[in-house]
């Protein structure tokens, strides 16, 4: 008998079964790796408190995420009393557009090193 663990559970099982079968599709029990999901999001938030915060459906692109700031970042800003933002360096947050994009809505940016 030999004991068999799961990661999302903290209990060992027992289970009986003949030596050399243990990879066999009946012994086996299926697992999900790293939770199952994913779940994208957009956010903000300051030591005065937390601005909103968006789900976002689909794939991300530069496109989008400036969308997500034009209808996002002003009133986040307002509600926060003021803020620098700050973002890593993903090509969607470093193409030329969104860089165009932040500029000419005189958003401040707190510069990260290159990776």
């Amino acid at each position: 008998m030999k004991p068999k663990s799961s990661c999302l559970e903290k209990t060992q099982h027992y289970v009986w079964r003949k030596k050399g079968t243990a990879h066999q599709h009946q012994n086996l029990t299926p697992t999900v790796k790293h939770g199952g999901g994913s779940i994208m999001v957009w956010g903000c938030f300051a030591a005065s408190g937390p601005g909103r915060i968006v789900v976002i459906d689909g794939k991300m692109n530069s496109r989008v995420y400036q969308d997500i700031l034009q209808e996002n970042v002003r009133l986040s800003v307002r509600q926060l009393n003021g803020c620098v933002m700050q973002q890593d360096n993903d090509p969607k947050h470093t193409s030329n557009s969104t860089k165009e994009w932040l500029q000419q809505n005189n958003i401040r940016l707190l510069e990260w090193p290159e990776s």
